[in-house]
Order: C-alpha cells, then structure tokens, then sequence
C-alpha cells in the first residue's frame, strides 16, 4: 500500500489530473474533500475527458476547454475499497471481482493509502 498518497479535490481540472499522470506515470488519483474519500479519477477517465485534437496542430479553444472542466465531472463515484486491516490476498480478490486497478484505502471514509495493481505485482515477484 501506498501510504498518503497525492490526491486531489473535486473542483481540481482535469489539466491538474492529466499533468500528473504525464508527469508522475501513475494511472490513478483518489479524489477527496478534506480527507474524505469522494471519488477515483483514472488517466483513462482523463483521456476520454480531454479532446483527442489537444496539443496537435488540429487544437482549438474548445479543444483546450475540456482541461478546464472539475473532475469530479469525470470521477468515479462509487468507489470499491480496500480497510487497513485487510490482506493482500483480500484486497486482490476485490479487485478482480470489481474490474478496478486500484483500491484507496480507507479508515471510515478518511484516506489513508492506496493499493493498485502494481503494489499486488512486486509482492509477488519479491515472493518469487
């Protein structure tokens, strides 16, 4: 798990989302208000967001607007998580139940970390 993972607020841009996945390589963000969970934004949920002509010679102003938009237009909602008290192999059965690639980790509904795909993948390799 990832403890204390970046987050960001509902009214963030989808530019803040997209700029941090570009720049961080990671594929999802927990969106909180104050420290409660509210929703999970995924760099697919950003690219469906943004128009396909961004940053290519066919941009317009409209192109660009879709940056602007908040994500908790484009956020998932009804997020599937994980408690502090659960096992790895708990938390990966969830996620293949659930079809997601991360799991926020929650205490009520405060953030306290993440899980993804990833985190699941090095457990078992470093088991090998």
């Amino acid at each position: 798990m990832t403890r204390r993972p970046v987050a960001l607020a509902p009214d963030d841009t989808v530019e803040t989302a997209y700029r941090l996945f570009e720049r961080e390589h990671f594929h999802h963000l927990p969106v909180v208000d104050g420290q409660r969970l509210v929703g999970v934004v995924s760099d697919r949920d950003v690219l469906r967001a943004v128009s396909p002509f961004l940053e290519t010679g066919s941009e317009r102003d409209r192109d660009r607007y879709t940056l602007r938009r908040a994500l908790h237009m484009v956020m998932t909602r009804k997020v599937i998580t994980a408690s502090p008290q659960d096992t790895l192999a708990a938390a990966a059965d969830r996620m293949i139940v659930a079809r997601v690639g991360c799991l926020p980790v929650c205490e009520a509904e405060r953030l306290v970390g993440i899980v993804t795909r990833s985190d699941l993948l090095k457990v078992l390799v470093a088991g090998r």
